[in-house]
């Protein structure tokens, strides 16, 4: 048994930065059919000459491909929180291009009506109502950072060392593994009330990932079976299966563009809206 844990080991070869430049492409192609190929379709502009079950297809595999993207991100979290200096900043950071994004995030992927609208403000005036229900993914990020931060506290302040349990500590009163639950359910309501992408599904996952955190393979497995009854999130297979495969090592990217892994997502959805825009205005114009 042990030399299967061995062989696992060194098959290990995937680092963080890898793992980053993963979710980041997987995310931007996902959101190329979230916020370009499907408004395109329910328009009735069907790419490359196909026709609608063609086109409808490809949005699909698009939407297929971007899976992979979430549950990296969820796992990072983890990663980030254990290897931080300071939580406090992490969850700042989150929080301010949480703010920065929204804008964006809503009229690339959010609107409902006149999608292919330059004017910001008559976009919104349009679909007040269903952006005002709905926030990007850094609040679930960062709602899913808080509830394992609180995690933390009680295993460091409550639980007890055990080396011989697979969590690496025990509980010595019951009432103990109830605190240790209630951070994850109170963030899983407010992620659900506030409307956050991937809502209590996203918060849970962040804290599957936490508590099987030394059991990798189990984290993996877990976090899957769970996760894959959210939609088409079945599809994200492949993602966990490189979470698995994760080596702990960072990775050779400077930490001088840590803020560029933060900025590429406003930046991508304020790219893929105007694009769309101006797909429409090309073919409006034949």
């Amino acid at each position: 048994m042990e030399k299967i844990q061995d062989r696992l080991e060194d098959l290990k070869f995937i680092n963080s930065d890898t793992l980053k430049c993963l979710a980041i492409i997987t995310m931007f192609i996902d959101h190329i059919g979230a916020g370009i190929l499907l408004y395109l379709i329910q328009n009735g502009y069907y790419p490359f000459g196909m026709d609608f079950e063609h086109s409808a297809a490809l949005y699909h595999w698009i939407r297929h491909i971007g899976r992979q993207a979430f549950p990296i991100y969820c796992f990072l979290i983890v990663e980030g929180m254990e290897h931080t200096r300071s939580v406090s900043k992490y969850m700042i950071n989150l929080g301010l291009f949480g703010l920065i994004s929204e804008p964006v995030f809503d009229i690339a992927v959010k609107v409902k009506k006149d999608v292919f609208s330059t004017d910001i403000f008559w976009l919104y005036a349009q679909n007040q109502e269903r952006l005002l229900s709905s926030c990007n993914v850094y609040f679930t990020l960062l709602i899913g950072l808080a509830v394992i931060w609180v995690m933390k506290y009680v295993e460091d302040n409550l639980f007890s060392e055990d080396p011989s349990s697979p969590f690496g500590f025990s509980a010595d009163n019951p009432f103990y593994v109830l605190l240790y639950a209630a951070p994850a359910v109170g963030g899983a309501l407010l992620a659900y009330k506030i409307g956050s992408d991937y809502t209590w599904w996203g918060v849970t996952l962040i804290a599957v990932f936490f508590v099987f955190r030394r059991m990798r393979l189990m984290a993996c497995l877990a976090g899957y079976l769970f996760f894959m009854n959210m939609g088409s999130e079945a599809w994200s297979l492949p993602a966990f299966i490189l979470i698995f495969f994760y080596n702990g090592k960072r990775g050779r990217i400077s930490k001088k563009f840590k803020y560029a892994f933060y900025a590429f997502y406003p930046l991508h959805l304020l790219l893929i809206y105007l694009v769309r825009c101006y797909i429409y205005t090309k073919l409006q114009g034949l």
